[in-house]
């Protein structure tokens, strides 16, 4: 349910109350309608001061919804949970804030309210309220009209003023700030380090970075490289500087080196050959004879036409979950869902048959490769990439790489494929690699709340946040390494790779989003290169 369907629902259920559970409605109704002796009355004659509704929302998320300060305050003080959340993992704190209503926030926070709570979209208040606000006028919009008939008003130029006032309130202040701690370690021949100052960057605003990244529960590690430079480093949980988990669809973006660097050799299959071309034993088993116009560039560009694995149990079983690792004959088994070059369709697979096909035309184990090729000219650790049974390393994932070495891949990218004046990866592959071949990859116009026009590359995504172009690398669970170009800047996240592991059934979405919402955060409110 929708956040404009959800709050009409909860105004019908309260108005109308044949709609909703008896045992509950009445008094969520008299807090719709404002009758403050009446709630009063009420809790005095010992109605559940939390009691949820269908739609879960308990009477404080009412009285935040519909502006009802003197009853949110009543209910605060009479103990009411400020944590409770809805069916979309809201807290009255989030829907106050969306909603500009400055004095529950006010209260709620008097009252211990966590600043820090996420909501189902990875939200905090403060990334609610913080955001662009004209990103949320379809919804205010499509609420507004809705509300409208049942004699409810949106005031969006006081939401839009609110907002503001509410994201200063809910930001952390300089002394809360004050004991936040992100100076890198220093070892001898590796990254130079410096204060955030000496690298041209607000000391206070990194703080806040590390600062809600602290109370993010799966996020392992957190890194800021400037001009070459580690400025911040911090790790939590399982997170530690040789800490080397998978990194997950990481992977593809080093995969995509690979591939780059195999061209420069001669050995790598050219762009514009047939997937067939490295897979003759499929050749008769296919059937769908679009798939014999697939060629490695629309691979690359996750443009071949295989199904995102994600939203197909079905899919999704056969490649990672049914034992028989049978990923050649998904050529023939997997659908196309359009025409090879049509459409943008992430998928695991395809970055699987990359891996299989370029370990075949160079006649390799891309593990040493990659070790000979691309890990050692950087100085980078590669501490594990796993082995399918079918004898190849697993090209959607499965790479373990600390945090410091996926750091200097990205400043790799960063500075055109060069490190220390060697040419690892070509330039015009960097260039193609971070160029945009998909304008709106994403499901919705928005990642997140801070990334728009989502972008896809050659197995790298593209975005933008504020005022900032951005190239990253992206791995399940919230593992990042994010390119800002104009400031010659590297982020880097590590993240517990086992959560939502099984993303169909155990998505953890939410938690992976609220990394990416804090570094969009941070990146969002750079000044312009």
């Amino acid at each position: 349910m929708t956040f404009l369907s959800r709050i009409l629902a909860i105004a019908l259920v309260c108005l109308f109350p044949t709609v909703g559970p008896a045992a509950s409605q009445s008094l969520h109704a008299a807090i719709l309608q404002g009758h403050a002796d009446e709630v009063r009355r009420m809790l005095d004659s010992g109605s559940d001061i939390n009691s949820a509704d269908a739609y879960g929302s308990t009477p404080l998320t009412v009285a935040a919804t519909f502006g009802r300060t003197e009853i949110a305050r009543m209910l605060i003080a009479a103990g009411a949970n400020l944590e409770a959340t809805d069916g979309q993992g809201s807290a009255p704190l989030h829907i106050a804030a969306f909603l500009g209503r400055t004095e529950i926030v006010t209260a709620l926070l008097a009252g211990g309210a966590d600043r820090y709570q996420r909501n189902g979209d990875g939200s905090s208040a403060l990334d609610i309220a913080a955001a662009d606000f004209d990103d949320d006028l379809p919804v205010y919009a499509g609420l507004g009209n809705a509300l409208k008939p049942l004699g409810l008003v949106l005031d969006l130029p006081r939401i839009r003023a609110a907002r503001q006032t509410i994201a200063a309130m809910l930001a952390p202040t300089s002394e809360m700030l004050a004991d936040v701690r992100f100076d890198p370690v220093v070892r001898a021949g590796d990254w130079p380090v410096a204060s955030p100052q000496e690298a041209g960057l607000d000391r206070q605003a990194m703080a806040a970075l590390y600062l809600e990244a602290s109370h993010l529960a799966n996020l392992w590690g957190l890194l800021v490289i400037r001009d070459g430079t580690l400025v911040g480093e911090a790790y939590f949980h399982e997170g530690g500087i040789e800490q080397a988990s998978t990194r997950h669809s990481i992977t593809k973006s080093f995969l995509s080196a690979l591939y780059g660097i195999a061209v420069e050799k001669g050995c790598a299959p050219d762009l514009d050959a047939p997937l067939l071309s490295q897979f003759p034993e499929m050749t008769d088993a296919v059937r769908d004879d679009r798939k014999r116009a697939i060629t490695f560039r629309q691979m690359l560009k996750m443009r071949a036409g295989f199904p995102m694995e994600i939203n197909s149990p079905q899919h999704h079983d056969a490649l990672f979950m049914s034992g028989k690792w049978n990923w050649i004959g998904h050529i023939a088994d997997f659908p196309l869902l359009g025409d090879p070059g049509t459409r943008f369709g992430y998928s695991n697979l395809t970055s699987q048959l990359l891996a299989i096909a370029l370990a075949r035309a160079c006649d390799t184990d891309l593990e040493p490769f990659a070790r000979q090729n691309l890990f050692e000219p950087i100085g980078a650790t590669l501490a594990n990439w796993t082995k399918g049974p079918l004898g190849y390393r697993i090209g959607w994932g499965e790479m373990s790489i600390p945090a410091r070495s996926m750091a200097r891949f990205g400043q790799l990218y960063l500075d055109g494929g060069t490190w220390k004046s060697r040419q690892v990866v070509p330039a015009d592959w960097v260039r193609s690699s971070l160029a945009s071949y998909t304008q709106n990859a994403w499901t919705t116009p928005k990642l997140g709340r801070y990334l728009r026009d989502i972008g896809y590359g050659y197995q790298w995504w593209s975005a933008r946040a504020g005022q900032q172009d951005i190239h990253f690398a992206w791995g399940h669970g919230g593992q990042l390494i994010a390119l800002v170009p104009a400031l010659g800047m590297v982020v880097v996240t590590t993240a517990d790779p086992q959560l939502g592991l099984d993303p169909i059934r155990d998505p953890g979405w939410e938690r992976e989003l609220a990394i990416i919402n804090v570094v969009g955060h941070y990146i969002s409110g750079l000044p312009k290169g």
